[in-house]
């Protein structure tokens, strides 16, 4: 019921921020879109949790003479809100404001009846709340089933049935093999004091990786590890411009690829990436103890904006939030004991630490 009646205050500030902020109008149907998909999933588990039969309630919200056809389908009740054009946006507020009073409505009467599941009173307000959605879906000009079928994907994006469906690498066809990133990588990470400041050596194959890092900050955090959420990124995700560039395996031998994909802009944009995570992550002692489906939903969204454009950007959510995971991991790793061996594997997709044996 939280959620039921926050998605309807989410979609009436969707409309807030369109007559407060100049937002472009595609961005903001889009939104408006995926409001609509998210109050239409609290919609229906209300009503599975209370014994109530969506299509009831879709049957129900039409108006009396589809009432009385047999076989009705859910895009007919629909198709009788549908306009020909889109309303001004004044009449999308007027609806959406009718639409928060029914879901008040039923809110009130839930708040005095805890734990009641009377089918036919939550039939009715869930009822007039349906209606209200079509109503406010026509004033858009969205339709609710674009809006369901965009909330479906965004659900199996962040949480699938199952984990174990990889897309294909993104060098996978690319025809200089040896271009491509390693499909199996040791790299050897330790700490040494250099004028006496901590600073981090990599190497691999006895060959020196990189630069040497400090965590550049007043405040140590041990950012001086970083390199390591780049590795998780090219394991679990197939791409790291970053990882790239410190063996040296930028795509040369395609234009293209090395300009747009492998090169300066893309090697800033994972850094900033990584900064941003790890600032977030800083407040949540760099995730320790997050299980897999539990990190913050926004922060996955605004990875997915921050490489848009990049080869990445169609990696699914869920995909993202192993590389996060998996990377920190490591890191935690590398922070309590100063030094390790990663190990990355594309064709499994992992990537795991252990101690350096002599």
């Amino acid at each position: 019921m939280l959620g039921f009646f926050g998605e309807a205050g989410s979609l009436l500030s969707a409309v807030k921020k369109r007559t407060r902020d100049d937002i472009p109008a595609d961005q903001y149907y889009a939104a408006v879109e995926e409001e609509v998909g998210d109050f239409l999933w609290y919609l229906s588990l209300v009503a599975s949790v209370a014994g109530v039969s969506l299509s009831l309630i879709v049957q129900n919200a039409a108006k009396a003479p589809a009432r009385r056809q047999a076989g009705i389908r859910f895009s007919d009740v629909e198709q009788q809100f549908t306009r020909k054009s889109r309303p001004p946006i004044d009449r999308l507020i007027a609806q959406l404001i009718a639409l928060s009073g029914d879901v008040g409505k039923f809110t009130d009467w839930h708040a005095h009846n805890r734990g009641a599941k009377i089918p036919e009173i939550v039939a009715g307000h869930l009822t007039s709340i349906m209606r209200g959605l079509m109503r406010a879906c026509a004033a858009a000009g969205i339709t609710l089933q674009d809006a369901s079928a965009t909330n479906l994907y965004k659900i199996h994006d962040r949480w699938p049935r199952s984990r174990d469906q990889y897309p294909d690498l993104p060098d996978a066809i690319h025809e200089d093999a040896t271009e491509r990133l390693p499909r199996k990588l040791d790299i050897k990470i330790e700490q040494r004091r250099k004028r006496r400041k901590p600073y981090v050596f990599q190497t691999s194959n006895d060959i020196n990786i990189g630069d040497p890092l400090t965590d550049n900050i007043s405040d140590p955090d041990f950012y001086r590890f970083h390199d390591v959420f780049h590795y998780a990124y090219a394991a679990k995700l197939g791409w790291s411009p970053v990882t790239r560039a410190l063996f040296k395996l930028k795509r040369k031998s395609d234009p293209d690829l090395d300009e747009n994909q492998d090169g300066a802009r893309a090697i800033l944009i994972e850094e900033g990436l990584s900064t941003m995570i790890f600032n977030y992550a800083k407040m949540l002692r760099f995730f320790e103890g997050v299980e897999p489906g539990d990190l913050s939903f926004e922060l996955l969204k605004s990875v997915r904006e921050f490489v848009q454009g990049y080869e990445v950007d169609a990696a699914p959510l869920w995909l993202w939030e192993e590389a996060i995971l998996d990377g920190y991991e490591c890191f935690r790793f590398l922070r309590a004991n100063k030094a390790g061996v990663v190990s990355i594997n594309l064709e499994q997709r992992s990537i795991s630490i252990k101690n350096i044996t002599t």
